[in-house]
């Protein structure tokens, strides 16, 4: 384990870090097996600086970051939806995965969902992508459906967590 990787927290982004935020979002969208052509291209469409900033206007804690000393290990992004927060998407820099970065991103998610008015956090993953499934099972999250040929035409798990 790296130096002070292991004492790493999340906390709610800040406009100076949206450029790193993209960066990697980027790097990770254009690295994912798990999507579609279609779906890269949707999703690289909704996630740019400019949504980014609207969205921290809106809900400050709809992009969380976990920084280190090399800059920028990890992201989440979430909104508000009808009183749940929808986790819309958490990566972490290859270089840093399995020390934590994801469970201080998703430990954060929750924390912030009562703040959120919120009583429970859900998001969807796909079907094939194994660390991610690890990793909502880690930290408390449940499977509770499995949605064939839907978003992108592919096939997603939900999940949630109680706040």
């Amino acid at each position: 384990m790296r130096s002070g990787v292991a004492r790493l927290s999340a906390r709610a982004a800040k406009e100076g870090d949206l450029g790193d935020v993209v960066s990697l979002f980027r790097e990770m969208l254009n690295a994912t097996p798990y999507y579609n052509g279609l779906a890269k291209k949707g999703e690289r469409a909704k996630y740019t600086a400019g949504s980014l900033k609207a969205k921290l206007r809106e809900d400050r804690y709809s992009v969380l970051v976990v920084r280190g000393g090399p800059g920028l290990l990890g992201f989440a992004f979430s909104h508000f939806d009808d009183y749940l927060v929808w986790l819309d998407w958490l990566a972490v820099d290859p270089a840093f995965r399995r020390r934590g970065v994801g469970s201080a991103l998703l430990q954060k998610l929750v924390e912030t969902a009562p703040a959120r008015r919120a009583h429970k956090v859900w998001c969807d993953s796909r079907t094939t992508n194994e660390p991610s499934m690890a990793t909502l099972r880690s930290n408390g999250f449940r499977e509770i459906a499995e949605l064939k040929n839907h978003w992108y035409g592919q096939d997603f798990l939900l999940w949630e967590r109680s706040a």
